[in-house]
């Protein structure tokens, strides 16, 4: 089977917030290094730890270790930003996609603690599924931790099934993908009875 190919021009997108802020979607590209250190530095530990898993401590990351999120191998991964248009605007989140198999890709979706809960994160979800359809992409898949209720809310109401890992308080997301963007609906239900 043919590897699926992310779609790496990704054409830029302006959207606005909830708020009314002004935003460009692009492609995170290597030159923007500071801009992403800006995004590391407007997000809390909590965010840090809902993204990575663990809370890094800021003072400890190098140049180097920030690098590697904007310099990266981009047959195997894309991210797509999300940058303030005006003021030379902060970067509000990102969503990457990782490839994990030949048309399987992982996503994972960061965004700074100022812009929580004004519609970006769904936004950037939206632009991965796009994105990974347009690629062939089969299926997107992603780790959420059961603490992490607006996300697993948010992969609820996209059609992600969600698989609560046993006993390690993580779940599983995944999506089936259709050339068109849309979920493919397998079984009875697209969402899984995630026991919460």
């Amino acid at each position: 089977m043919p590897q699926a190919s992310l779609l790496q021009e990704v054409p830029e997108e302006p959207w606005r917030l909830r708020s009314g802020v002004e935003a460009l979607l692009r492609p995170l590209r290597p030159s923007d290094l500071e801009l992403h250190w800006g995004l590391f530095h407007n997000c809390s530990t909590q965010s840090l730890y809902q993204r990575f898993f663990q809370a890094p401590e800021r003072s400890k990351v190098t140049d180097s270790e920030v690098a590697r999120f904007t310099d990266f191998d981009r047959s195997r991964e894309l991210a797509v930003t999300a940058v303030q248009t005006t003021g030379g605007g902060p970067e509000l989140g990102v969503v990457r996609l990782v490839r994990l198999g030949s048309d399987i890709f992982e996503f994972a979706v960061l965004i700074a603690d100022p812009w929580h809960r004004q519609g970006l994160g769904r936004k950037l979800v939206q632009k991965a599924i796009a994105v990974a359809a347009a690629g062939q992409v089969r299926r997107l898949e992603g780790y959420v931790l059961a603490s992490n209720r607006p996300m697993l809310t948010l992969c609820r109401q996209l059609g992600f099934v969600l698989e609560r890992l046993g006993g390690e308080g993580l779940y599983q997301v995944h999506l089936e993908v259709e050339g068109d963007g849309c979920p493919t609906v397998t079984g009875s239900s697209p969402i899984a009875r995630a026991d919460r």
